[in-house]
């Protein structure tokens, strides 16, 4: 579904603090399976996973989706091969203070120009399906931690995405919480979403739902396997 190839990324290029993120990174995703990124802060797992899923283009070498070579893409059409084939969830949330659990689900949708009644619904539906039909007039400040990370994730999923991005989603989150995350995980690779998730959380990567694990460090892969 989604294949790299030949990556680099260079932030600050041609200045004197230039960085390599990433360097030659070829990858192919495997379709309905949970992929593990896993490797120290600033091995380059956030930047891998925001040029897999078109946030950010690459320095030099060339991203897939599908068939589809997207890296040249103008931002307007990467905008919306965003909105169909990827959903964010983020470790701070990104939640909009100020307005409701409702409202920040919606968001996602406003541009896609669906009727505002038919959202409205699919993002109660999402709610109610993560035990948050109650607090969909709450405003996500009043929240607890993990009622805003279900949030997140329904907000991720209210355009129906093909593939899962999450970035270190437990880093701030108790064991139970991470449990229950790993739990919406599982239960979504089990309706055929693809997840691939950054962590180097031991509860992540070891969790017996994950499929494949890739070990990155200094910008580069460097191990790649099934899980144990």
């Amino acid at each position: 579904m989604v294949e790299l190839k030949n990556i680099t990324k260079v932030f600050n290029r041609n200045r004197p603090d230039e960085f390599t993120a990433l360097e030659d990174v070829s990858l192919l995703v495997e379709e309905r399976k949970v992929t593990v990124f896993k490797g120290p802060s600033g091995s380059g797992k956030t930047t891998l996973l925001s040029i897999v899923g078109a946030m950010a283009k690459p320095t030099s070498g060339r991203v897939l989706v599908g068939a589809r070579e997207i890296t040249s893409l103008p931002e307007r059409f990467l905008t919306e091969v965003r909105r169909r084939t990827f959903g964010f969830i983020f470790q701070q949330f990104h939640l909009i203070r100020g307005i409701s659990a409702l409202e920040n689900v919606m968001l996602p949708a406003y541009t896609t120009g669906e009727k505002h009644a038919a959202l409205r619904e699919r993002a109660l539906r999402l709610l109610e399906l993560f035990g948050l039909s109650a607090k969909a007039r709450a405003r996500v400040e009043w929240l607890s931690g993990g009622e805003a990370q279900r949030v997140t994730i329904a907000r991720a999923l209210v355009n129906d995405p093909k593939v899962i991005i999450a970035d270190e989603p437990t880093a701030h989150l108790d064991t139970k919480l991470s449990k229950d995350f790993l739990g919406i995980m599982e239960r979504l690779n089990a309706e055929a979403k693809t997840i691939l998730i950054a962590s180097h959380d031991p509860l992540v990567y070891e969790s017996t739902m994950v499929d494949h694990i890739i070990e990155m460090r200094d910008g580069r892969i460097r191990g790649s396997g099934p899980a144990e």
